[in-house]
C-alpha cells in the first residue's frame, strides 16, 4: 500500500493516536520530523503505550513489504486511542486480556470463528498465557490455540553449504512435521542415511 501525500488528510497529519506494544519483541515505526523527514523509532518493552499520528502509522504501514509483519494489523500493537475506522474488524489481532478472556468463555460457534480469525503469533501466544487466568478454559480450547499457533507461525529453515549437514538439518527438520513421510529403516539395523555414506 503505497501512500502519497495528496492521500493524508489535515486529520490523519493532527490526529495522534495511542497504542500498546504487547509483542515480547520490538518493532519498528517511522516519525515525521518537523521537516518532514523520516525518522525510525524502535518499539520494544511489553505493555508500553507510544503516541503517533495518524499519517506516521499509514506511511509506517505502506512500508510493510508482508502484511503479516505489519504490527499495527498482526496483533503486536493494540489501539489504545485510535480514530473510528481502526475497529476490531480491521484488527481482529489487536484483543486485550479482557476480550482474550471473554473469547475463551465464547460458544463454540463463536470460538471455531475466533480461531479461523486470529492469526498473529503474538496474539495467540498471549491466549496461552492468559488460560491459567481464564475460568473454565478446556483442554480442548488450550490445544485449539497451540494447533493455530503452529499453523500461523512462521518456518525458520537453516541452509548450509555442505550438502551433509543439509540433509541431516532437512531430516531433523521433517521430524517436527507430523505430515512430513517418514524414512524407512534398511535391513541390518542401519538406517538408509547411514548407508548413504
Amino acid at each position: 500500500m503505497a501512500i502519497g501525500r495528496s492521500t493524508i488528510s489535515q486529520e490523519d497529519r493532527e490526529f495522534v493516536e495511542t497504542w500498546e506494544n504487547i509483542a515480547a519483541y520490538q518493532n519498528a515505526i517511522i516519525r515525521l520530523d518537523v521537516r518532514g523527514e523520516e525518522k525510525h523509532e524502535v518499539i520494544q518493552g511489553e505493555k508500553r503505550q507510544f503516541m503517533l499520528t495518524t499519517e506516521e502509522r499509514m506511511l509506517t504501514q505502506s512500508k510493510v513489504v508482508d502484511k503479516a509483519n505489519d504490527p499495527f494489523s498482526n496483533g503486536s500493537f493494540r489501539p489504545v486511542v485510535v480514530p473510528e475506522n481502526v475497529t476490531i474488524e480491521t484488527n481482529p489481532n489487536a484483543l486485550s486480556d479482557e476480550e482474550i478472556l471473554e473469547i475463551f468463555a465464547a460458544s463454540d460457534f463463536a470460538w471455531t470463528e475466533w480461531m479461523h480469525t486470529i492469526d498473529s503469533p503474538a496474539t495467540l501466544n498471549r491466549m496461552v498465557d492468559l488460560a491459567d487466568n481464564a475460568e473454565g478454559v478446556t483442554v480442548k480450547r488450550l490445544r485449539d490455540v497451540e494447533l493455530r499457533l503452529r499453523e500461523v507461525r512462521p518456518q525458520t529453515r537453516l541452509t548450509y553449504k555442505d550438502e551433509l549437514l543439509q540433509k541431516e538439518q532437512d531430516q531433523y527438520a521433517r521430524q517436527g512435521d507430523p505430515a512430513a513421510p517418514r524414512e524407512r529403516r534398511g535391513q541390518g539395523g542401519r538406517s538408509a542415511a547411514y548407508r548413504d555414506h
